[in-house]
């Protein structure tokens, strides 16, 4: 079996600029290259878990998400970096009550990462989560796979309790939660 990292987008690899869609938008978030790199030398699968609300919406589409994904892909190939999946959920039950998709699918929903597990055949328990959100976190939790927080502009509105009370340390970057693996 495999073990994984798994990764939000916005806010622990990319700065969140709220709802960035377009290469022109994307940031790498400090360490991020450096700590993929890490991932990639350490054998882990890296999964990136997003959700991506911005496509129910209407602010793009899921083909814009798709595009940027494959540009994010490309920049690292130059790098020699590569990352295994891309999962996204693009519904939020507020904006497209009626659209026919898996509850579970969107954070804090354990569906991308049970996808993910499958298809690349991942071992929980020896794996990993880095997000800005509680909600990033709280699968990471329920699947047995260990959890970091990482800072960016959401911190302020997160459940510090909630942290504290899973046992959940706190980084400012990626590459500082590397530093503590190495």
């Amino acid at each position: 079996m495999n073990k994984a990292f798994f990764l939000d987008r916005d806010g622990t690899i990319n700065v969140d600029y709220n709802y960035v869609h377009t290469p022109e938008e994307w940031t790498w978030c400090d360490g991020a290259i450096k700590a993929l790199r890490w991932m990639n030398t350490n054998d882990f699968k890296i999964i990136i878990v997003t959700n991506q609300s911005g496509i129910a919406r209407g602010r793009y589409t899921e083909e814009k998400v798709q595009t940027l994904h494959r540009w994010v892909d490309a920049e690292l190939a130059k790098k020699d970096i590569s990352i295994d999946d891309w999962y996204y959920a693009a519904h939020h039950p507020k904006h497209d009550p009626n659209r026919q998709f898996e509850p579970n699918d969107r954070k804090p929903g354990t569906g991308m990462f049970e996808k993910a597990a499958t298809k690349h055949n991942i071992d929980f328990s020896k794996s990993y989560m880095a997000g800005d959100k509680v909600s990033d976190l709280k699968p990471a939790i329920e699947l047995g796979i260990t959890p970091f927080f990482i800072r960016s502009r959401h911190e302020p509105n997160q459940d510090k309790r909630w942290l504290k009370e899973h046992h959940i340390s706190t980084f400012d970057n990626i590459q500082n939660v590397i530093n503590t693996l190495s």
